[in-house]
């Protein structure tokens, strides 16, 4: 598995005021030129990337993704499947979707992780779980891409827009 930090493609975010009315304040774009060939990797091989920083005492209220394009390879693969998650789970905010063109591919997944359905060991309700999740340290939002039976490099179409809704209680916050 490798991991990739794409944070420097953050489209927005934290978004304008006017902006964060409609629900999310991370926007970034990934597409099928961002899976760089990887000379370690084999068939199947996961590639993770680092999307959005998430400070301590920030609260997580939504993440989702929609695909733009769906995912097609050089090759013969069929399948290619997308979770979002943290450190603490992989996907505790959307669950595994299919993606790829030669699938029933999935254009829109928004907060059917653990982390919204109240099946979080940390949430022990689903009242608590549908407010999002609350940091104690910094983490970070990674999306997890996973091929079946080819290498993400041989992507020759694709593109996803993953967002996010984080409250940075630490702006409110004055010395």
């Amino acid at each position: 598995m490798a991991n990739i930090d794409v944070t420097s493609k953050l489209v927005k975010g934290p978004a304008a005021n006017n902006e964060v009315g409609r629900g999310w304040t991370h926007k970034l774009e990934i597409d099928f030129n961002d899976f760089v060939a990887n000379p370690s990797a084999t068939d199947g091989d996961t590639l993770t990337f680092a999307c959005f920083t998430i400070p301590a005492y920030a609260t997580v209220t939504d993440v989702g993704f929609r695909v733009v394009t769906a995912f097609d390879d050089s090759g013969g693969g069929s399948s290619l499947t997308v979770i979002l998650g943290d450190e603490d789970d992989d996907n505790g905010y959307v669950i595994s979707k299919q993606i790829h063109v030669d699938g029933t591919e999935v254009f829109v997944g928004v907060n059917d992780g653990a982390y919204f359905t109240g099946t979080d060991s940390g949430s022990a309700t689903l009242a608590n779980a549908l407010k999002g999740k609350t940091y104690t340290a910094a983490k970070t939002i990674e999306v997890l891409f996973t091929p079946t039976s080819y290498k993400l490099d041989e992507c020759t179409a694709g593109k996803i827009v993953i967002w996010a809704n984080i409250i940075d209680t630490n702006i409110l916050v004055t010395n």
